[in-house]
């Protein structure tokens, strides 16, 4: 199984969409882990992430941490977003091969094409 490197989570935090969903914001970007961390890591980073957030912004960390902690939460979190990312490098990957047919891609773990 591919593993995603860990998002460098941006310098303010995202906003809720006003729906009472977040469906695009990054819980791992946000509490600065990558999608291997296990829980005493998200622990950390949620209470390093914490004394760093802007006031009122608390709840982002929060939710972060509730849906990142919790196994069946963050399996259907997975599944949705980070599963989807990997779609998309999927999706990517294969226009780009029909769409530029010549490029030269980058070989997965470091080894040249041939």
């Amino acid at each position: 199984m591919t593993r995603l490197a860990p998002r460098v989570a941006s310098a303010s935090l995202p906003r809720d969409d006003g729906g009472g969903g977040m469906s695009d914001v990054d819980y791992y970007a946000v509490l600065g882990v990558g999608p291997e961390a296990e829980r005493d890591e998200i622990e950390d980073a949620y209470q390093r992430e914490l004394l760093r957030a802007e006031p009122g912004r608390a709840w982002v960390l929060e939710k972060a941490r509730a849906v990142l902690i919790d196994p069946a939460a963050r399996a259907d979190y997975d599944a949705r977003v980070v599963g989807s990312a990997l779609i998309e490098e999927t999706v990517t990957a294969i226009l780009e091969a029909h769409l530029y047919p010549g490029r030269k891609r980058a070989a997965p773990f470091g080894r040249s094409e041939s």
